[in-house]
């Protein structure tokens, strides 16, 4: 018997759009646009002193380099249509036909319990056969007793050793699925996610399948920015990846062959970025990997400063570990060029965060002591930099449709835990591992963007005496705008931090209340729950 469609209420949402050929267009333009930037950069009769001027250089020359990176990516755009094979699976699995054994992971490590029993109900109810396990890190007995309510597995193991990466390989010593699945707690699946992802692996050379992440809190700067982020991400560069065989798994959302993780050993364990990690491994070893371009599950943005920070602390540590320790370049290794140049692209793009401080720290440096990298008048500069700064921001408004300034303002307020997170790799000091979302949201910090304060003071500053001493009206008034834009920027993630995100309120997803009745679980799974001690 067929199964029934899915409702359009539920459907699975598109995460791209097609190329655009006014993106291509706009892609030349901004080509265009950066040599004549550069050009001007390099031009010796608008030198300033040799340091300053060196550093600009070096500051620019990685935007421009990551930028033509990503635009390379955007025009690589995959947008061909599933294989056949992949399709006529599908419809056999919709009319009945038998599946292969699937094990779904959901891992949680202090999430709200009401938050996790969302998602352990909404993966038990998933279309397919499959059995469910919560891999609970946190050693939770109220999450024990949810799961064994809801009806799925419970596996807690002693000693937490390798964080999320041990947890799921603990989980996979227990299970014998031929794929497993894996959730973060707080990210809830569609019930039709098997049946999106599954007959992808008809190619017996498919590793795994990754779907996008995707937010749907949207309730306060900080949360929209950083989605927003996200969505930019999956619509216009993992389309990209995919072409070149390079998309990488991020942690959840994500089905994998259970025997691709066998010939590497398990999940990545010698980094807290376990999932680009396991993707590099699966690559090398020539197994390939699928991004499908639909939101399959729903989850939730970080809601507060210092929850954002934590996460994009351990993103960036990750993407400096690949480019700094994963020797992408060396011979025999097993990767593509593309393939290189792909995960290269993931630490520069945290790499930028250099760039940004030292944009950040030019105006001040003219207005306090007189000390600018270009000697031009405002008029030469603007020239040549406001087209290139205007074709970078049509590309993304052109190709994804528009997008939010709160995701400017979420990146730029990320550049001090950027940096740290660089240094930590740097003396060999990895983030710690910590879930994004456990503890709640709301928390206010000072503390959490005292850098960002230091520099918004030191701007503040140089614009008071900026205007006071006005010795070059158009240098310095260009200079008092450019600094007023870093504070306004600054000032309103210090402001998001200091107030807990309560600025702007929003409906959060309904979470299911602890003593909510259960929905009926499907008659899908041939197993009793259990709770397992598994040995680290």
């Amino acid at each position: 018997m067929t199964a029934p469609p899915v409702p359009p209420a539920r459907a699975a949402r598109l995460a791209w759009r097609p190329l655009q050929r006014s993106t291509r267009v706009a892609i030349i333009a901004a080509l265009g646009a950066t040599l004549f930037y550069q050009l001007f950069l390099l031009n010796p009769a608008y030198r300033g002193p040799g340091w300053l001027w060196f550093a600009m250089l070096a500051a620019e020359g990685l935007t421009a380099l990551h930028l033509i990176g990503t635009w390379w990516t955007i025009l690589a755009h995959d947008d061909r249509p599933e294989s056949v094979d992949a399709t006529v699976w599908r419809n056999r699995l919709r009319a009945g036909s038998d599946a292969p054994s699937i094990d779904v992971f959901i891992t949680a490590y202090g999430e709200e319990p009401a938050l996790v029993r969302r998602t352990m109900i909404a993966a038990r109810d998933m279309d397919l056969p499959h059995r469910t396990f919560l891999l609970d890190d946190g050693d939770s007995d109220e999450l024990r007793e949810i799961a064994d309510q809801v009806g799925i597995d419970y596996l807690r193991r002693p000693g937490g050793a390798h964080a999320k990466a041990g947890n799921v390989n603990a989980g996979l010593a227990r299970a014998s699925g031929e794929f497993v699945v894996i959730f973060d707690a707080d990210h809830v699946p569609e019930p039709g996610f098997l049946l999106s992802t599954l007959p992808h692996f008809h190619d017996p050379d498919v590793a795994f399948v990754q779907s996008p992440q995707f937010y749907t809190n949207n309730v306060n700067l900080v949360a929209t920015g950083s989605g927003e982020a996200q969505r930019i991400f999956y619509e216009l560069v993992c389309p990209g990846k995919n072409r070149f065989n390079a998309a990488f798994c991020v942690g959840t959302n994500v089905m994998f062959r259970r025997a691709a993780l066998d010939d590497i050993g398990g999940i990545w364990t010698g980094s807290n970025s376990e999932d680009i990690w396991t993707s590099i491994e699966l690559h090398k070893r020539g197994w390939r990997s699928i991004y499908v371009p639909q939101v399959l599950a729903r989850g939730l943005a970080p809601q507060d400063v210092p929850s954002y920070l934590k996460q994009q602390l351990r993103w960036a540590s990750g993407g400096f570990e690949v480019l700094l320790r994963g020797r992408l370049f060396k011979r025999g290794i097993g990767l593509t060029i593309d393939q290189r140049l792909q995960y290269l692209f993931c630490g520069t793009h945290y790499l930028l965060s250099m760039a940004m401080l030292t944009f950040m720290l030019f105006p001040a440096l003219y207005l306090l002591f007189a000390l600018s990298p270009i000697r031009a008048d405002g008029l030469a500069w603007a020239t040549h930099y406001l087209p290139f700064q205007a074709a970078v921001l049509l590309v993304t408004w052109l190709q994804s449709g528009g997008f939010k300034l709160s995701a400017i303002v979420a990146s730029i307020g990320a550049t001090p835990v950027h940096l740290r997170a660089l240094g930590g790799v740097l003396l060999g000091r990895p983030a710690r591992w910590k879930a994004t979302n456990a503890g709640g949201d709301g928390t206010r910090s000072l503390w959490a963007v005292m850098p960002l304060f230091a520099l918004l003071v030191l701007n503040v500053t140089a614009i008071v005496v900026g205007v006071l001493v006005m010795a070059d009206p158009a240098p310095t008034w260009l200079s008092v705008g450019w600094a007023s834009m870093i504070v306004l920027i600054l000032g309103r993630m210090i402001l998001e931090s200091v107030t807990g995100g309560r600025l702007r309120h929003g409906a959060k997803p309904p979470a299911e209340a602890p003593d909510a009745p259960l929905p009926p679980a499907r008659e899908q799974t041939t197993h009793q729950p259990r709770h397992v001690a598994a040995t680290a």
